[in-house]
């Protein structure tokens, strides 16, 4: 179970540094792949439908799964008095996976057959493209990702690369005020995108930093055991 609990913290970190990286890269290439016609036409958009524009979505359904077992792994594997702050953030990570979840599988189940098909009544509400959509605003998921993350920075104090670690995650903060003004209190998009770089480039950079860290940590209780080990197999030797 000890090694079980860093294996898949390990694996947890580096598929979740995946995932965030292969969604930036198939969002930031969905209007290459497939440009769309205006979301008012829906007719026109059912018709422009390509499921390669739709790719980014299954990163999206993967991360949170990935991200919700590297914060179980790491409250198992950190001391007591530190699991206060992995219990906050597995929470509001709870939180974030929900709310994603629930969001790209509405995008890869009910709005991608329903385009597919030519269907379009009722789907206006749903689309990516409508800034006032469902979608955009459930995306706000984000902002419980960003503040998930901060927590866990608060698990991470001693060394240099815990000190690596917490700099990058609390720097997400960054990233959910920047969501929050723009989604909710009409901050300029520029901003916003400037905001969010701060997650594109530190959220995969954090992810794989952890994985190292729990790499070290398994090395460390690996080498603690074997020298309690030989100390008791000394102790009759030396009575004797």
């Amino acid at each position: 179970m000890k090694k079980t609990k860093f294996k898949m913290g390990l694996w947890a970190g580096i598929l979740s540094a995946i995932f965030s990286i292969l969604w930036f890269i198939t969002f930031s290439m969905k209007d290459t792949i497939q440009a769309m016609p205006d979301w008012h036409n829906l007719e026109a958009y059912a018709e422009a439908y390509n499921l390669m524009r739709f790719i980014y979505l299954y990163p999206s359904l993967l991360l949170p799964i990935s991200y919700i077992i590297l914060l179980v792994c790491l409250h198992l594997t950190i001391n007591e008095d530190k699991k206060l702050w992995s219990l906050i953030a597995l929470a509001i990570g709870i939180v974030y996976a929900t709310m994603a979840s629930i969001n790209y599988n509405i995008q890869a189940v009910a709005v991608r057959l329903s385009l597919a098909a030519g269907e379009t009544q009722g789907i206006e509400m749903f689309i990516p493209d409508n800034p006032n959509s469902i979608f955009n605003a459930l995306a706000n998921s984000y902002i419980y990702l960003a503040g998930s993350m901060f927590f866990t920075g608060f698990i991470f104090t001693n060394g240099q690369l815990a000190k690596w670690i917490r700099g990058l995650l609390w720097a997400q903060i960054i990233t959910a005020i920047g969501q929050v003004g723009y989604s909710m209190f009409d901050m300029a998009e520029a901003i916003f995108i400037v905001t969010s770089m701060v997650w594109v480039i530190g959220a995969p950079a954090a992810f794989i930093l952890i994985a190292v860290w729990l790499r070290k940590r398994d090395q460390f209780e690996s080498r603690s055991q074997v020298s309690k080990a030989n100390d008791q197999f000394s102790i009759p030797l030396i009575l004797f």
